[in-house]
């Protein structure tokens, strides 16, 4: 075994979204360059249990799951503990994905016990305006960032950051001292097949992700309805997690009067074909600052990209630079710069539309090959001394 890897999700688990995305992905990359793992995880998924032969990350990865119950979005299960601590007893070193859940706080505990080398990937858990979201309204679980998630985290090699946003927030709470790693994540874009331009009148914009406050999805919609033309569209698909809120959306597509489609949760093909049926992609997360931005890099971006679907997104995200490359358009977080970007999306050509997906797909391909980034992660986590590591190693943008 070279690295123990611990996660609360893993593919091809459902609803959990980006951790268990960027694991898998992560994981096929270090597979490829023939690396020896074995990975820890729930066994939970919204469509029931999953077995280790149904996690299919390549044959260099030994699959340990542990039943989970209760408190199934952190991974909660009794299992986890002996699992846990024999994997980081046995392993030479830990890669945790994830924080502030049930098997990445024992992971990081047990690690610091057995001065076991690892290192996490926080996964927009210390976004400075999540972190400010948790002081402010979330007592309990300030305590139990304060008394367990930072003082683990400050022994860990390097804690893995995928925007500049999210490096910013991991310095403010763990200081200026902190070790940080800052590398995207990959995708591998041979799984997306690059569809032509979208027939039809009017432009079709699609959102995939949660219908929660931190996505923005609802001030995003109330800034698309003052633009809309008669043909435009917006297909929304994705879970509902928190009622008030998914009422709110409802009210929303009502008054859209059959602009707005809500589709739910896909599966992994129909959201393939949904991309291929769209212009756009939009990431509105931040839009409604009261809920905090907690989207570290989005992972649906890339997937966008790769399938040559240019994409709209929020500003502070990891795609600020998009726009200069030609790949899509970064609006402010205010509903008059999105409404100046729906207008602009408007009288997008044709012919500039494809320049916009092939410079799409070309960033993925160049920017976000996952078994380059993947070596990079690797050549820290795997270095022998860490502690004579220079700082300005460990820091630095990798979108150069």
């Amino acid at each position: 075994m070279d690295v123990g890897i611990v996660t609360t999700h893993v593919p091809p688990a459902k609803g959990y979204g980006g951790v268990s995305v960027t694991c898998g992905v992560l994981t096929k990359a270090w597979g490829e360059r023939g690396h020896n793992m074995v990975l820890a995880a729930a066994d939970e998924s919204i469509n029931g249990r999953l077995r280790a032969e149904d996690v299919k990350l390549g044959k260099q990865v030994d699959v340990r799951l542990y039943p989970c119950y209760g408190f199934r979005r952190w991974g909660f299960g009794l299992g986890a503990i002996p699992k846990i601590f024999k994997l980081c007893w046995q392993a030479p070193r830990i890669y945790i994905h994830g924080i502030a859940t049930w098997p990445s706080t024992l992971a990081a505990v047990f690690c610091v016990l057995l001065r076991r080398p690892f290192m996490v990937a926080v996964h927009g858990g210390l976004m400075p305006e999540h972190v400010a979201l948790i002081r402010r309204q979330k007592p309990h679980k300030w305590l139990f960032y304060k008394w367990l998630t930072f003082p683990t985290l400050r022994r860990a090699i390097a804690v893995h950051c995928t925007s500049d946003t999210e490096a910013a927030g991991v310095t403010g709470v763990l200081g200026k001292d902190a070790r940080v790693l800052l590398v995207p994540n990959g995708i591998d874009s041979r799984d997306f097949q690059v569809a032509g331009y979208p027939q039809g009148e009017g432009t079709q914009l699609c959102f995939l992700g949660h219908v929660q406050q931190e996505k923005g999805i609802n001030a995003f919609i109330r800034a698309w309805l003052q633009t809309r033309r008669p043909n435009d569209r917006l297909i929304v698909a994705g879970r509902s997690v928190d009622g008030a809120y998914f009422e709110e959306f409802q009210a929303l597509l009502a008054q859209a009067q059959g602009a707005i489609s809500y589709k739910g949760y896909l599966p992994v093909a129909e959201v393939k074909q949904l991309l291929a049926d769209s212009h756009f992609l939009v990431l509105p997360s931040g839009l409604e600052e009261t809920g905090g931005m907690r989207e570290n890099f989005g992972n649906v971006v890339a997937e966008a990209m790769a399938a040559g679907r240019p994409v709209l997104v929020a500003k502070g995200l990891a795609w600020d630079h998009l726009a200069m490359y030609g790949a899509g358009l970064v609006f402010e977080r205010n509903e008059t710069s999105v409404c100046a970007v729906l207008r602009q999306t408007q009288v997008v050509t044709q012919a500039t539309w494809q320049e916009m997906s092939l410079r799409s797909r070309q960033y993925v391909e160049q920017q976000l090959d996952p078994v380059k980034l993947g070596d990079k992660v690797w050549n820290v986590l795997t270095k022998a001394n860490h502690a004579s590591l220079p700082q300005s190693l460990i820091e630095g943008s990798s979108y150069e």
